[in-house]
């Protein structure tokens, strides 16, 4: 009997733990993901300022989704949730609302750039127009 309560509650704790798990935002800086596209080309960058901001300069090979745009949560929405994924924008601020989007919406390895693309031109990396 006792063992009939305990089963249910234990796949309750299990899925619980495995859901928090999966759901994972790091914050880095540009020098470190700089690092990390060097080693990694599975890596997807996703800049989420206006078209126009993504002209003057992005990251190389960036997506740009415009976060502000009416559609930008459909768009995040159809990406690949178990891809690794490198978010940023000009000031933390957009890339914030999509990595909390991302993360509630079950994608599983979240970078969030915290210098944004300014922290990208400050250290002269690499800038593609």
């Amino acid at each position: 009997m006792k063992i009939q309560l305990i089963i249910p509650v234990l796949v309750l704790l299990l899925s619980t733990f495995m859901t928090l798990e999966a759901q994972n935002k790091t914050e880095v800086n540009s020098k470190e993901v700089s690092s990390m596209l060097q080693k990694d080309s599975k890596l997807i960058v996703l800049d989420v300022r206006t078209p126009d901001e993504f002209k003057e300069g992005h990251i190389k090979g960036a997506l740009n989704i415009d976060i502000h745009e009416s559609d930008a949560f459909n768009k995040i929405d159809k990406l690949k949730r178990n891809a690794t994924y490198i978010v940023y924008c000009r000031t933390n601020h957009r890339s914030g609302m999509a990595v909390d989007h991302m993360m509630k919406s079950g994608f599983r390895n979240i970078y969030q750039m915290m210098d944004g693309f300014p922290g990208w031109a400050a250290n002269k990396l690499p800038v593609q127009k």
